[in-house]
């Protein structure tokens, strides 16, 4: 078993310490471009499947995006502890601008698809290396501004991604997209080239866990295989084989990281008590944020009778809080050296908001459901500025970027859990028979039955999600790292 993790091991460090507000541009750049990255395309699917066809397999170029992303994480982590977080982030660029004309260039949607897989490294990349990097450029007690000034990057790419994206492809085309990317990444490698940062901090151990990528890989393929096909009955016995993958992906990881001489995962990291509640805690959040989001619009539309418009002005209530409270709670963590109180306190108000959301939000008038939704996005976006400070702080230094590689990979997996665990729960409560694509159609008007089913069915899917936030709630409570010194 690797001993990585435990900080008697680690070395003296040479470290930079830099003021958050100046590393914004450094670190802010490549977050905006792997956020940006996930809103922007879908926006652009449908002038996409016009061009090239194959409307079965857009969904690919979001969910390959999401794979690679969920994948990259861990590597990036691992790369970054054993050869510099400057040159891994370097190379997660480059990789991005590969990926980026790879699909500008594609002639069919199997190319393209290939492009955003190899995009989706990258940005896993760019995620992972950018909390990595505050940890080493950024004092313990402002870790939490640059935290805060990270959530109002993330608001800022997750709400005018799809508003840049439509621009782009009603004036220039879906292919714009991706070359536009392209200059805002050499930015960030030219920000990043000027800056000095400290070499890996294991010079002496480059052994790479080969065996703990491929069964993460398996575990990954072989999970999202099953939830994607299991809504298919001639497909579900490749579900099924997709399932057993993935719990063999997970029993191999397990045991390959025991026994790994520098592995993805360090056992005696997990062993941390702020390390392995955080992980729970951060799968949680992950399912209930993007099951959240992916709910809403369908209950906006079958039990509200709500338009695209309708719906997307109320969720800025949600999009815009959610940025406010990361950059809010990062800010008062520098200032009171507080952390795991911030959610303490509010998820509970978060998980009761969701369950009125729930059972009154379908005849709420409308300044009240946008008021429940700034409640539920203003309590939920405390949460991330507070988990990434606390892993960056009680990760011991040569493990740092293993810490904040896990932390995107259980985010990642959370939100595809969550979501499809919560479609499962819609559409098994939904009234029998019924089809969602006929109660969306122009014009339709559900019976009084059927909208009672449906009514059902979203309260399910809204408890799902408050279930999900109580258990992030308990981990919140049960994690030691209370304050920063």
């Amino acid at each position: 078993m690797s001993d990585a993790a435990t900080p008697r091991s680690e070395p003296p460090a040479p470290r930079v310490y830099a003021q958050p507000l100046t590393l914004l541009p450094l670190i802010g750049v490549p977050v905006f471009l792997a956020i940006a990255n996930q809103t922007m395309v879908s926006v652009a699917l449908p002038d996409i499947g016009a061009d090239l066809g194959q409307l079965r397999r857009l969904p690919w170029l979001v969910m390959g995006y999401m794979i690679a992303l969920t994948v990259a994480g861990p590597l990036y982590g691992l790369l970054g502890d054993m050869m510099g977080r400057k040159r891994m982030m370097m190379t997660a660029l480059t990789v991005y601008i590969a990926g980026a004309l790879i699909c500008a260039s594609a002639g069919n949607i199997s190319v393209l698809a290939a492009g955003r897989l190899v995009q989706g490294l990258g940005g896993g990349g760019l995620m992972a290396l950018s909390q990595a990097l505050i940890a080493d450029l950024v004092a313990p007690r402002d870790r939490g501004r640059a935290q805060g000034n990270i959530a109002a990057i993330m608001m800022l790419a997750s709400t005018l991604g799809p508003f840049i994206g439509g621009i782009l492809v009603a004036t220039m085309g879906w292919r714009s997209l991706f070359l536009g990317t392209v200059p805002l990444a050499l930015l960030a490698m030219v920000l990043l080239a000027r800056q000095d940062i400290p070499a890996g901090s294991e010079p002496g151990n480059r052994a790479f866990d080969m065996g703990g990528f491929l069964t993460l890989l398996a575990l990954v393929l072989g999970v999202t295989a099953a939830i994607e096909l299991v809504g298919d009955a001639d497909l579900r016995w490749i579900a099924l084989v997709g399932a057993l993958i993935g719990v063999a992906g997970l029993a191999g990881l397990i045991a390959s990281e025991k026994r790994a001489r520098n592995p993805l995962f360090p056992p005696a990291l997990f062993r941390l008590k702020a390390i392995n509640r955080a992980s729970v805690m951060v799968f949680c959040h992950g399912a209930a944020m993007v099951s959240l989001v992916t709910t809403i619009p369908l209950f906006h539309a079958i039990l509200r009778g709500d338009g695209a418009v309708a719906t997307a002005s109320a969720m800025l209530a949600l999009t815009l809080s959610l940025g406010s409270a990361g950059f809010i709670t990062g800010n008062l963590i520098t200032l009171t050296g507080r952390t795991l109180l911030f959610p303490s306190l509010t998820l509970p108000v978060c998980a009761g908001a969701i369950l009125l959301l729930a059972t009154q939000g379908a005849t709420m008038g409308r300044p009240a459901l946008m008021g429940t939704y700034l409640a539920i996005g203003l309590t939920l976006g405390t949460v991330m500025s507070v988990m990434n400070t606390v892993v960056q702080n009680a990760a011991p230094d040569l493990v740092r970027g293993r810490a904040a590689g896990a932390l995107t990979f259980f985010r990642s997996s959370g939100a595809v859990v969550g979501t499809a665990l919560t479609s499962l729960v819609l559409f098994v409560v939904a009234p029998g028979g019924s089809d969602a694509g006929s109660v969306l159609g122009r014009g339709a008007t559900p019976d009084a039955a059927s909208l009672a089913g449906w009514q059902s069915a979203f309260t399910a899917t809204f408890a799902t999600i408050a279930a999900f936030i109580a258990l992030e709630w308990v981990m919140a409570l049960m994690n030691p790292v209370r304050r920063l010194d």
